[in-house]
């Protein structure tokens, strides 16, 4: 398809060549009939409407798969803070099931107050 031009667009241009040529049955196209040219037209109307069923049903399994991550993720928190609850925060467990155990947390450092002059 050429850069620039939407299927819509394309199908407009397509029928409006197709309604000229049908009111000029002279017209020849080379080893194209106007019955060829219909034909490619419905072709791109069908196969059109198909990728937009697809996207549909995309669309549709892409949402359903992001409630089922959001699910799972809620699942693996759950099971994490029950290591933490069960084995104790520092524990080595806690630490297996993707925590940080609490003696590996950096310590906070204070921060210093930069002088100001007077």
């Amino acid at each position: 398809m050429p850069r620039g031009k939407t299927i819509e667009k394309l199908l407009a241009e397509a029928e409006q060549i197709a309604r000229v040529w049908a009111d000029n049955p002279s017209f020849s196209l080379g080893d194209i009939t106007l019955a060829q040219f219909q034909a490619k037209i419905a072709e791109l109307r069908n196969t059109r409407g198909q990728a937009e069923t697809l996207r549909t049903q995309l669309t549709a399994l892409v949402n359903e798969a992001h409630a089922r991550g959001d699910e799972l993720s809620e699942l693996v928190s759950r099971a994490r803070s029950g290591f933490r609850a069960f084995y104790g925060p520092d524990s080595t467990q806690y630490e297996q099931a993707g925590g940080t155990r609490a003696s590996d947390r950096k310590r906070p450092a204070r921060k210093l107050k930069p002088l100001t002059p007077q």
